[in-house]
């Protein structure tokens, strides 16, 4: 029984929160990413997995192209609120340590924002969050990715994705 105890709080429920907000998608277009030499290990994993993405949705990667794409990744103690305030008001509230947790939380966020180059016109934002312990951010990658463009043509404003993990 204590060993299954143990195991068991290796595994916990993951939550993963999402925000999408944008129109309707044009057909199957080209697109472009901006990349900075000095980008972090994560941030160029990150342009490669949203890029595989976009080409697995119809869309071709190019150096110009008329959509645009900006992407944003960044960690942060969870026990630090991000916004104007604490609460439901803020962009990511803090969390709270649960019992018994050994460790504590950092915050992994994910941000893809397509824009049209034409005008500048957002087509899609997307957002994932997940909060996490003993997991590095590298190992979230490929989910936050998967959550913030899972509603790319059809966005649904905020929402929570729940899946069993380490957390």
């Amino acid at each position: 029984m204590g060993a299954c105890a143990l195991v068991a709080g290796c595994s916990s429920k993951i939550e993963t929160r999402v925000s999408s907000s944008g129109v309707q998608l044009p057909a199957a277009e080209t697109f472009m990413i901006s990349t900075v030499a000095e980008t972090s290990t994560e941030l160029r994993s990150v342009y490669k997995l949203v890029a595989t993405s976009m080409v697995t949705r119809g869309f071709t990667l190019a150096k110009e192209a008329p959509l645009h794409l900006e992407i944003t990744l960044d960690a942060r103690p969870a026990a630090l609120s991000l916004g104007a305030k604490d609460g439901p008001g803020s962009i990511s509230p803090a969390k709270k340590k649960r019992p018994l947790q050994t460790c504590e939380d950092r915050e992994y966020r994910l941000g893809v924002t397509v824009t049209k180059v034409s005008d500048g016109s957002e087509i899609y934002r997307g957002r994932a969050a997940e909060y996490h312990c003993k997991v590095e951010m590298a190992d979230v990658l490929p989910t936050l990715v998967e959550a913030a463009l899972a509603d790319f043509g059809i966005p649904r404003g905020n929402h929570v994705l729940t899946r069993n993990g380490r957390e």
